[in-house]
């Protein structure tokens, strides 16, 4: 098989396991965009993983593993690096509308580029800092993947979320009670739920958080 198509076996193959059905077309897309910022990579080191198939693990599976915790109309992918999860998340979820954030013009000017070549009209992309950000509605979702700290996201992007809006926190191990509990009591929010994540063909551990704004 060409690697293309070796890579969309891998892809097909993990969505599968981890019960996510996608169209056709999709997996397309998601393999186009592996296949760009691999491009991409080579000059402008955008992402540590150079191997496109550790890429459709650990970059495409993972930022999926989320979708089921992703709900309402708008979503804000805070330190957004590549675009990810928030690029897989707007091709999986086509009505969904992503903004992409970061504060690197080089991570800003490839998202822009892939969003355009993929056709996501779903998606737009902010170079700016978090906190200068500002969304009048707010987002019904704000998502980080291997952010700072989860008290830091709650800090720096409560002012952009919808009033009932929630933060999803991706972690890598899950937290200790000492750090919830901090959580609570600095940043004023909640959490909502907590658990583990399935990334098929992944070994490292995978979690994710979902927070929100403490009510009364």
């Amino acid at each position: 098989m060409r690697p293309d198509d070796a890579l969309l076996a891998q892809l097909q193959d993990g969505l599968a396991e981890m019960s996510l059905p996608l169209p056709p077309e999709s997996m397309d897309q998601l393999i186009s965009y592996i296949e760009l910022l691999s491009k991409w990579n080579k000059t402008h080191n955008l992402t540590a993983i150079k191997s496109t198939a550790d890429m459709v693990r650990r970059h495409l599976l993972d930022s999926l593993s989320i979708i089921k915790f992703v709900e309402g109309e708008s979503l804000l992918d805070v330190g957004a690096g590549a675009g990810l999860p928030g690029i897989p998340l707007a091709v999986a979820k086509p009505h969904l509308n992503v903004t992409l954030v970061d504060s690197v013009q080089k991570k800003t000017r490839f998202m822009s580029f892939a969003a355009n070549a993929l056709g996501l009209s779903n998606v737009q992309v902010r170079h700016q800092r978090v906190e200068a950000m500002q969304h009048a509605q707010g987002y019904q979702m704000v998502v980080a993947r291997a952010f700072s700290s989860v008290d830091k996201l709650c800090t720096l992007t409560r002012h952009l979320l919808a009033p009932d809006g929630r933060i999803l926190a991706m972690t890598g191990q899950p937290l200790e009670t000492a750090q919830i509990q901090d959580i609570s009591r600095v940043t004023g929010f909640e959490i909502m739920h907590s658990e583990k994540l399935f990334v098929a063909g992944e070994q490292a551990m995978r979690n994710i958080v979902v927070l929100q704004r403490k009510t009364g």
